[in-house]
């Protein structure tokens, strides 16, 4: 994750590298158990945004009960020993009644908390405990002016100036609270929002954020490395970082953008969607296909222990799934350990 801004240092995306780190992990992944290194965690479905190219639950607008996210948590940090929860959606997490207990709650039981969300809702409540509790936090800014707010989002200027005075408390905040939080932006970048990167750059510095970073959209394929490098010239100083999900950018040109045959990653990370399912990962919420099981009536050992989970990795079909998602760089990490190996005894 990204790291405390009295270091300035942002995520490298280096998953391919990362995982070769938790030894421990691995010895799990070949016994089938006790895998999970981080989860993505999905509180509501409920949104106060209006994406026009949404991609969340909307048609399903439930919300998790403390006490499930309380058995969830118990159980990733007693049984699986993990370290990290993403909070995200689904839908927007600001909009959960017992956001902020939940915060308290996940961290008192030693998990890592990353937050991604839209911060229309951030009020000072929330804000502080997500500086006291998060490791980062990063907003879907999307744009730097509010015709490209409407574009992105689906909502006028009035929206758009309340998110920036949004952002601007909690900048105040975090340096009243002398918080460490690593706080940001994020912007989608596509041929329609790619004129307006440079006013994303601009009004994330002006916020006081600690780091603005460009994603491309999923499938999406449009170069941005002219704006970057004029990003970095113009705004990036020892306060303000100008960055992006390189390791997506500089596979653009790959002639083979998956090199490998199996999705390993999935076994790592996964997602935990508002009605209290799991699902094989973000990317394939709420497709039957990608259905490990139902947290109502199994725990998570039982799901990850489960003939399912290996029925469902077996029958993964890559044609549904986005280049360059999550679980991209582990798999490439962790492609050839599952390759069969003659002579294995010399080396």
């Amino acid at each position: 994750m990204i790291a405390d801004k009295s270091s300035v240092e942002i995520n490298e995306f280096n998953a391919f590298e990362k995982i070769f780190k938790y030894y421990d992990k691995l010895d799990y992944f070949f016994n089938r158990f006790k895998t999970l290194i981080s989860i993505e965690l999905d509180l509501t479905n409920l949104c106060d945004s209006n994406c026009p190219a949404c991609t969340g639950i909307k048609d399903n607008p439930v919300s998790l009960t403390f006490n499930q996210v309380k058995k969830l948590v118990d159980e990733l940090a007693d049984v699986f020993e993990a370290k990290s929860v993403i909070i995200s959606g689904g839908g927007e997490p600001l909009l959960h009644p017992d956001f902020v207990k939940i915060l308290y709650y996940i961290k008192g039981k030693g998990l890592k908390i990353g937050l991604n969300s839209n911060g229309l809702s951030l009020d000072r409540e929330k804000a502080k405990a997500i500086i006291e509790c998060c490791s980062y936090i990063r907003i879907s800014l999307d744009a730097g002016t509010p015709e490209m707010y409407k574009k992105t989002h689906g909502l006028g200027e009035k929206a758009f100036q309340k998110l920036v005075g949004n952002m601007k408390m909690f900048t105040k905040l975090k340096k009243e609270l002398n918080g460490k939080v690593a706080w940001g932006t994020g912007f989608l970048t596509s041929e329609m929002t790619k004129p307006d990167i440079l006013n994303f750059f601009r009004l994330s510095k002006e916020c006081g954020v600690d780091f603005a970073q460009l994603r491309p959209f999923t499938g999406d394929f449009t170069k941005v490395d002219e704006e970057l490098e004029k990003a970095k010239e113009l705004y990036e100083n020892k306060n303000f970082k100008v960055t992006a999900s390189y390791h997506k950018y500089r596979r653009f040109d790959d002639k083979e953008k998956r090199p490998y045959k199996k999705c390993i990653g999935m076994f790592f990370n996964t997602v935990v969607t508002a009605d209290f399912k799991v699902f094989a990962c973000l990317c394939h919420r709420q497709k039957n296909k990608y259905f490990i099981g139902d947290l109502n009536k199994n725990t998570l050992k039982e799901l990850w222990t489960s003939p399912r989970i290996i029925e469902v990795f077996n029958n993964i079909d890559f044609s549904d799934c986005p280049y360059f998602c999550r679980n991209d760089d582990i798999n490439r990490g962790l492609d050839n350990i599952s390759k069969p190996v003659k002579h294995v005894g010399f080396l």
